[in-house]
């Protein structure tokens, strides 16, 4: 892993990506890594928030959240989300893949993505069909604006469906978190506490080609430990 520096999120004031040379104030302190990709809440969650109780008429049809009361997921390392602004200098998203194993119908999405320190906007969560691996384009879209605070546990983002989407066996869907033009918070999507194998990720970056490289503009999938997700069900 490469090197981190600590700054605090409330309130992200600047942000200049040589070697990773961050400004903020407020009190909300994290670690982002050497590009930004990851960050990490560098203090235990203040308090416990009990896990949200489930319909029991839902069966979960993709998911790792965990039956363990003080961590449905794992709170404090995730990934960065932003729409670029804030400092930030490039867009960042998110996605992470599931296949059902049956025909289903999504009625419901949770996440264990959040917003750091301060702020009032929302994100984009969305359920996007797949092209070659990687996501194509969505299926269904809500904004979210009731979000959890990264890095305390357990509360979770999380869109319904009154009319459900149908997916497939077999066919491979994506969990996509994102940012529009009014998403200017920070945000994470913090990683699972169930499942450390490797399974398919997908990172989104533009608007910087000095930071996103030959990734610029373009989801780039790989292989890796998955973000809390549940989708949920008939």
């Amino acid at each position: 892993m490469k090197r981190r520096k600590v700054l605090s999120v409330s309130c992200l004031a600047g942000f200049i990506f040589t070697g990773m040379v961050l400004t903020a104030s407020g009190q909300n302190q994290a670690a982002f890594s050497q590009d930004g990709r990851f960050v990490m809440a560098t203090t235990a969650p203040t308090h416990i928030t009990p896990a949200p109780s489930e319909d029991p008429s839902l069966k979960v049809i993709a998911g790792n959240f965990s039956t363990y009361p003080k961590a449905l997921y794992f709170s404090i390392w995730g990934e960065t989300v932003d729409q670029g602004v804030n400092g930030f200098p490039y867009q960042t998203w998110a996605a992470v893949a599931f296949t059902p194993a049956t025909n289903a119908t999504v009625t419901k999405i949770e996440t264990s993505a959040g917003r750091q320190g301060g702020g009032t906007a929302g994100f984009e969560l969305s359920l996007w069909d797949d092209a070659g691996g990687a996501p194509g384009k969505p299926i269904r879209s809500t904004h979210v604006s009731n979000l959890p605070a990264y890095g305390q546990c357990c509360s979770v983002s999380v869109v319904t469906y009154k009319t459900g989407v149908p997916v497939k066996a077999g066919t491979q869907y994506w969990v996509v978190v994102s940012t529009t033009a009014e998403d200017t918070d920070v945000y994470a999507w913090a990683f699972n506490s169930t499942d450390m194998s490797a399974h398919p990720t997908a990172f989104w970056c533009n608007n910087s080609p000095q930071d996103c490289g030959s990734d610029e503009g373009k989801w780039t999938v790989s292989q890796y430990v998955q973000y809390g997700f549940n989708v949920l069900g008939h």
